[in-house]
C-alpha cells in the first residue's frame, strides 16, 4: 500500500495539489469535492457492473479509480501514512464478527453481521500515534 500512496503523492506533486505536512480536517468545499469524485467513480463501478456491455476491465478500472481517490483523500487529510495500520485494524475488527463457532452471520441481503465477539476497531490510537504501524506491503 505504501507504493500506491507514493504514486498518488507523485500525482499530487505533478499537478500542484498541496500535500499537508500534518493531519488536518478539510474545508467543507474540499471535502465535498473529494466526496463527489468518489461518488462519480462508484457510479462508474455500478454502471460497469450492471451494464450488459460492461467488462471486468471496466470494473477493475472503476475499483482502481475509487482506490486512487480514497488514497488522495487520505493524503489531503494528512493520514495516508497511517493507511496500512488503519486497514490492518479494520481487518482485525472485521474478522472478530465471526460467530462463537467461527462461522459468519449474514443478514437477509448478504451483509455480514457482527457476532458476539465483535470488537470495534481502535482507530483513535493509530491516528494519534499510540499504536504501531501496519505491515509495509
Amino acid at each position: 500500500m505504501e507504493k500506491q500512496i507514493k504514486h498518488v503523492q507523485a500525482f499530487y506533486e505533478a499537478f500542484n495539489v498541496p500535500i499537508p505536512e500534518t493531519m488536518r480536517y478539510l474545508h467543507k468545499e474540499r471535502a465535498l469535492l473529494r466526496h463527489k469524485l468518489l461518488q462519480e467513480e462508484v457510479g462508474e463501478l455500478l454502471d460497469a457492473s450492471m451494464s450488459s456491455q460492461g467488462t471486468l476491465v471496466d470494473v477493475a478500472d472503476a475499483i482502481t479509480d475509487c482506490f486512487y481517490i480514497l488514497i488522495g483523500t487520505a493524503i489531503e487529510y494528512g493520514i495516508a501514512d497511517k493507511l496500512p495500520a488503519l486497514f490492518d485494524e479494520v481487518h482485525s475488527s472485521n474478522m472478530s464478527k465471526l460467530s462463537e463457532d467461527g462461522k459468519p452471520l449474514y443478514r437477509e441481503d448478504g451483509k455480514v453481521m457482527k457476532g458476539p465477539n465483535y470488537r470495534k476497531p481502535n482507530l483513535k490510537d493509530i491516528i494519534y500515534g499510540t499504536s504501531p504501524k501496519g505491515d509495509n506491503d
